[in-house]
């Protein structure tokens, strides 16, 4: 990947030069707004051709623009045209963009969507994303009755949570590929791979493992996206004990370090099946346990 002048600090993991490195070893086409007048960078843009027009970003939960500086509608719609013609002119015929949940920072959320809108890009797709707003209430009185109910039967029966910073060892990801496998599951992410990723930024990366005495019973990949949001990236449970709940004690353990942090959203993510289908158990369940619904955008334009 060719140097740009990237900013010193961009606020979501995912539009660092670090992640984009690892996310495709194909070449990956920045474009930096800039102010003309102090030379400040505005915003920034990541794509890439693949086998169905042009696409933002490689491969990572979302892309589109992230807002570097303050600037307006106008100025977005500015890069989003150049954007478009340069890709027209280098043969493309439809670029797709997968934005953020909009929870992330709605009035970035709503600037960009105005942006796109003006610039051509309609939605082609909305998920319904869930996350969970970080408050001064404990998660158990967040949930439902009926999960409070669950948490404290797990614990009872000697369930305990171990989190484990900047670490995807091989029992982890053992312990996730068991999990999917038994239901049927292909892991999302290739064996060997993760920990590749991970290594870029290690210090964004957290494992959450449930334990029933010294046995792992289920265990979740969480992400540091900015210093206010955390998401759930892989999570999953040994089927045989389903009766004891253990995935609440993690999402207990992810929300309590967003207490103790200044951590502000648990972002639960979407709800697909491994055939890319809604699934509503899935998303019933993030509701049950405090999860508040937001849209996530695809955006495209054809050429």
């Amino acid at each position: 990947m060719q140097k740009a002048p990237f900013p010193t600090t961009v606020e979501w993991l995912f539009f660092r030069k670090e992640q984009l490195a690892i996310q495709t070893s194909d070449l990956i086409y920045s474009f930096i707004l800039t102010s003309k007048e102090s030379g400040d960078i505005l915003a920034v843009f990541h794509c890439l051709p693949d086998t169905h027009g042009w696409v933002s970003p490689a491969c990572a939960p979302f892309g589109g623009i992230m807002p570097a500086g303050k600037c307006d509608v106008t100025q977005l719609t500015f890069l989003l045209t150049c954007v478009r013609e340069w890709i027209t002119d280098h043969g493309g015929k439809m670029l797709t963009i997968k934005t953020a949940p909009s929870c992330y920072a709605p009035l970035i959320h709503e600037l960009c969507h105005r942006s796109y809108l003006a610039a051509g890009f309609l939605p082609n797709h909305t998920y319904s994303n869930h996350y969970i707003p970080i408050a001064d209430q404990a998660f158990e009185r967040i949930i439902e009755p009926a999960e409070r109910r669950r948490l404290a039967k797990g614990k009872k029966s000697g369930l305990s949570v171990a989190i484990k910073p900047s670490i995807y060892d091989k029992p982890t990801e053992d312990l996730l590929h068991c999990c999917y496998t038994a239901q049927g599951y292909t892991l999302p992410v290739p064996r060997g791979k993760m920990v590749h990723i991970i290594n870029a930024l290690p210090d964004h990366y957290l494992s959450f493992t449930t334990l029933l005495g010294n046995r792992p019973v289920a265990t979740a990949l969480m992400v540091h996206v900015s210093d206010t949001v955390l998401y759930h990236f892989l999570s999953g449970f040994l089927p045989e004990f389903r009766s004891l709940s253990p995935s609440l004690l993690l999402f207990e353990a992810a929300y309590e370090l967003g207490r103790a942090s200044r951590i502000q959203i648990l972002d639960l993510g979407i709800s697909l099946d491994h055939h890319g289908n809604q699934k509503p158990t899935l998303a019933g369940f993030k509701k049950r346990i405090g999860g508040i619904e937001c849209p996530k955008i695809i955006y495209r334009a054809r050429f």
